[in-house]
């Protein structure tokens, strides 16, 4: 549903074409930019046949496809329009998706039923990866909120909030390494009478 949220949320800024979707959640929201081209066609498809947008066939400034992209005249466009419906269903999910927590497995905690596959060596050095890669990412985030930085109140808010996960997360990442290190997690194979992995 987040996916929803995030177009419905960028035409209630203003109505766009496509392209402009694109480039506006590419710019202005990083916890989007994995929403794929697409993703974000099928969505769009859908949000206007449930009546939460509107299409409307306009003339507008726009640039060209592929190479002639820096070509900007005047085209034909699919221009989304947000419908009253569709400011409705935007406010319903926002407030239930900001009040609800949805407890469940990410893609690590399922792979940590079968951690006992790998060497003790290897889980480290793995996770260890992880864990640099996340102070990499950690690092990127830091650089957007330094002081004299310009940062809207959004953007604040969901760096703070990725901040603390990464936080979190680090420090579990050390904390299971020094442990399957020093044998306080010991790597076991599947139990052979239950079947069951035993970390």
């Amino acid at each position: 549903m987040y996916k929803q949220v995030v177009l419905l949320g960028v035409l209630l800024e203003r109505p766009m074409y496509g392209q402009q979707i694109r480039e506006f959640i590419e710019v202005h929201h990083d916890l989007a930019t994995h929403i794929k081209k697409p993703t974000i066609y099928y969505q769009l498809e859908r949000l206007v046949a449930d009546g939460y947008l509107e299409i409307r066939r306009e003339t507008v400034e726009a640039p060209g496809p592929g190479a002639a992209h820096e070509d900007v005249s005047l085209r034909e466009r699919d221009i989304y329009y947000i419908t009253e419906q569709g400011k409705t269903y935007f406010s319903l999910l926002l407030r239930d998706m900001i009040s609800t927590f949805t407890p469940g497995l990410n893609e690590v905690d399922a792979c940590l039923f079968f951690l006992h596959h790998l060497t003790a060596d290897e889980a480290c050095n793995l996770l260890q990866q992880r864990f640099m890669l996340m102070e990499a990412y950690r690092s990127s985030i830091m650089q957007q909120i330094v002081p004299g930085h310009s940062i809207d109140a959004a953007h604040q808010l969901v760096n703070e909030h990725k901040l603390m996960l990464l936080e979190a997360e680090t420090t579990w990442l050390l904390q299971t390494i020094d442990h399957i290190r020093t044998g306080i997690i010991r790597l076991q194979s599947h139990d052979s009478e239950t079947g069951s992995a035993a970390l």
